[in-house]
């Protein structure tokens, strides 16, 4: 997908903004999207994680200013990442659809491998706040390249596709999602006067499978496997 396509969706994602419902987090993921996790506790995705320093003190910035109002819930910096393909929940069974069995992960890494070791490391411009229904973000842009990975790692028959995935991706970090209701008005009217913000150019040199534990209030990412690029 082109550089304009990817920024066309994003103004889109920014157009809707005033028309969003917002989706509250009470607890835990588990029970709040009850629908999809039903029941289930542990996620498998792709991602890069956003460990530079200066990038994630700007973020940190941020949230701390979006945290002064009632129904923002950032997240901790422990967690900033920009998802490069969901898998599905890890499972034991094939119980559900998009259950991933746990003993092909093996097999899900080697194949990874080969995709990712073509690759070399790159650089992608984090610009602009933006909102979804379930969260505040921050716009990537990287003339598609994350989204041509995205859609090369489609080709892991253990892992399923689903609805957000090439041609419908769209990397961005999230940075909050939604406690409550109260002053999501106010939200909209800070991202407002924040949307030319820049964030930095953040250098991408591993990509990580890991696996999302979902009974807290934020998900717990612990790595499965790094996968260096060239």
């Amino acid at each position: 997908m082109s550089e304009d396509k990817i920024y066309s969706k994003f103004v889109d994602a920014w157009k809707g903004r005033n028309q969003i419902q917002p989706k509250i987090v009470e607890k835990n993921w588990i029970d709040s999207y009850s629908e999809w996790a039903k029941g289930r506790n542990q996620y498998l995705t792709f991602l890069i994680r956003v460990r530079d320093e200066k990038i994630v003190k700007k973020i940190v910035e941020i949230q701390n200013k979006l945290s002064a109002i009632p129904c923002v819930d950032p997240f901790p910096k422990e967690y900033l990442h920009i998802t490069v393909k969901e898998c599905g929940f890890l499972a034991e069974s094939e119980e559900y659809e998009d259950n991933v069995l746990t003993e092909n992960i093996g097999r899900i890494i080697t194949q990874a491998q080969e995709i990712l070791q073509a690759h070399s490391r790159f650089k992608v411009l984090l610009s602009r706040p933006n909102i979804f229904q379930d969260v505040a973000f921050i716009e990537i842009h990287d003339k598609g390249r994350i989204g041509a990975i995205n859609k090369q790692l489609q080709s892991i028959q253990e892992i399923r596709k689903i609805e957000y995935d090439y041609l419908n991706f769209l990397p961005h970090i999230s940075i909050s999602q939604f406690q409550n209701r109260q002053q999501f008005s106010k939200l909209i009217r800070y991202l407002e006067k924040s949307r030319e913000t820049e964030f930095g150019e953040l250098t991408v040199n591993y990509i990580e499978l890991v696996n999302a534990h979902l009974s807290g209030k934020y998900p717990i990412l612990k790595t499965i496997h790094a996968f260096k690029l060239r």
